[in-house]
């Protein structure tokens, strides 16, 4: 389903008017016809995703929809984005919203839904560098999800009580919970009073 069949077929299943859609929105009228014309206008990046949560659905699954944008791009597919943080940031992540707009930080594009506060980290240090299936070499990008619950098993960023965030694998033993590193090198801890702060949803390698 191309974008804008997706916008005019969900505005009509909300029993809305171009009028009264765009008036939810805070854009013109003009503006939805375009969005929903074949061959038309995307909504733009600020505007995204208020549309998607008047859709009710999470960016990523309403770009998601193959859009077809005028004759030089009949079959391009757009990419939701997240803020590339930094430890600092991603301990008060609810200082994010990507909601309101993230345009002043650098964007990674993603393939996980974006929620409220979905952010990307850049992984420094070589403690959750494996040698199996899953490994996050240093300088690699991991995208996170601070309103998800962790479960043992998830990789997750941990906040300590000197307001430290960290990385490791959620692990759970004899009823306690530990944070396990990948490299064998670094020793399993527990938990204690740190807190999980994210899931991590996805890993994007990047080489230059």
């Amino acid at each position: 389903m191309t974008l804008h069949r997706l916008i005019r077929e969900g505005r009509l299943a909300l029993g809305m008017t171009e009028q009264q859609f765009a008036d939810a929105l805070g854009v013109s009228r003009g503006a939805v016809q375009s969005w929903e014309k074949p061959g038309g206008t995307a909504p733009k990046r600020a505007n995204q995703p208020r549309v998607a949560k008047l859709l009710g659905m999470s960016v990523a699954d309403m770009l998601s929809a193959t859009a077809n944008f005028g004759p030089d791009a009949p079959t391009r597919q757009t990419r939701a984005v997240v803020p590339l943080v930094s430890e600092v940031e991603a301990g008060n992540y609810t200082a994010i919203d990507n909601f309101k707009g993230v345009d002043h930080l650098e964007t990674i594009p993603v393939t996980t839904p974006v929620q409220r506060h979905t952010y990307a980290l850049r992984v420094h240090g070589d403690s959750m560098e494996g040698t199996g299936r899953d490994s996050f070499p240093e300088g690699s990008l991991i995208v996170v999800e601070p309103q998800m619950a962790p479960l043992p098993g998830d990789y997750v960023i941990v906040l300590n009580k000197a307001n430290e965030t960290t990385f490791k694998q959620l692990v759970k033993d004899a009823g306690e919970l530990f944070l396990k590193p990948l490299n064998p090198r670094y020793a399993i801890r527990p938990l204690g009073d740190a807190v999980v702060i994210g899931v991590v949803r996805e890993l994007i390698k990047r080489f230059r």
